[in-house]
């Protein structure tokens, strides 16, 4: 995108207004001020009862619809907070690939495709949405808060007798900005050098954080993130930072690092200090995600030993003893070098 589409997208943020033109006719949608969101509870509240009393959906009947249709089971679901531990393995795998531009590349495909995929998923669930007592109940709230948000250039609210407010809240929806270009605003200028600048981020926005509008709460949220990345004593290169794919690898390389050690300590806390410092410590987990997490607990060499044992134990098809595993036999090897060596420079001496 040009920078202008951004110049305007951020423009629109700081106003807190979409401007709309149709035909001769310009209008300008604001967020909605406290007192009418407080109002639109209301609106909400008495939409939802007509509804029920008119004989519209209730959420377990959406569900049954769903699921005797075949658009969405529970599985769906499963499968979505599958493919999204999927994606968040590959943002990973293209921070590690980041220099290889090939694999980066076949890497941001695989994202790209199962992101839609994941979308999919997703949309599923929501399909019928619009038949539920809540569904209909949002859209009147939506719609009201539209009619009391659209104003004319001379700042009048619009009676909406030349466009119907069904009509202009599908052009809303459809004017939404992407997260992803408020992200990109976050950490390019003029922006950012607007917010390294001020040193009272209330004034710059000229309200107090509880008045900011969704976007502006997202514009102001995603330069915090940035502040903390560059805060980092272990931030990644610039080009990183530039890449949304990888600096989302880089956060959850740290999360799960930082998960890890949490986990590590309360194993170290939980044993006696004899048993803590043992080369090898052996937990056992009641279900399969208890062993999951004691596996992860392993280093990748860890990981390697514990491989290379099951290959040996399938091989042998047979109860190994302890100091026949491959990678025991090696560590004697070493050791037995080790010692030689240190023998042999001690006579020396």
């Amino acid at each position: 995108m040009d920078n202008i589409y951004y110049e305007k997208t951020l423009n629109r943020i700081l106003q807190g207004r979409l401007r709309i033109r149709v035909g001769d006719l310009v209008l300008f949608i604001y967020e909605p001020n406290r007192d009418v969101v407080e109002e639109s509870f209301e609106i909400y509240e008495d939409a939802r009862e007509k509804a029920y009393f008119s004989g519209c959906y209730v959420e377990e009947e959406i569900i049954n619809l769903l699921v005797e249709n075949d658009i969405w089971t529970p599985r769906d679901d499963k499968e979505a907070e599958k493919i999204n531990k999927e994606i968040e393995q590959l943002k990973v795998e293209a921070l590690n690939n980041f220099f290889r531009k090939k694999e980066l590349t076949t890497t941001k495909r695989k994202i790209r495709r199962l992101e839609k995929k994941y979308s999919a998923l997703k949309q599923k669930r929501i399909t019928l949405d619009h038949l539920s007592c809540d569904g209909v109940a949002q859209f009147s709230r939506r719609c009201w808060i539209l009619s009391k948000t659209t104003k004319t250039a001379d700042n009048k609210l619009y009676s909406f007798l030349d466009i119907n407010v069904k009509d202009m809240l599908e052009i809303y929806s459809a004017n939404a900005i992407p997260s992803q270009d408020i992200r990109y605003l976050a950490n390019n200028l003029p922006w950012r050098q607007m917010w390294n600048s001020s040193k009272n981020r209330e004034s710059l926005l000229g309200k107090p954080s509880s008045d900011l509008t969704t976007d502006q709460i997202s514009l102001v949220a995603f330069s915090q993130m940035f502040d903390n990345v560059y805060q980092d004593p272990e931030q990644p290169t610039e080009e990183i930072i530039n890449d949304d794919d990888c600096l989302d690898g880089w956060f959850i390389a740290q999360r799960e690092k930082n998960e890890k050690d949490k986990k590590q300590q309360q194993v170290d806390n939980s044993l006696p200090s004899k048993v803590a410092n043992s080369q090898e410590v052996m937990l056992m987990a009641n279900n399969n995600d208890e062993a999951q997490e004691i596996y992860g607990l392993n280093s990748a060499a860890s990981r390697n030993i514990i491989r290379q044992r099951e290959a040996d134990l399938k091989a042998a098809n047979e109860p190994v003893d302890f100091k026949n595993f491959t990678d025991v036999k090696q560590q004697r090897m070493i050791n037995a070098v080790n010692q030689q060596s240190k023998a042999i420079n001690a006579r020396g001496k």
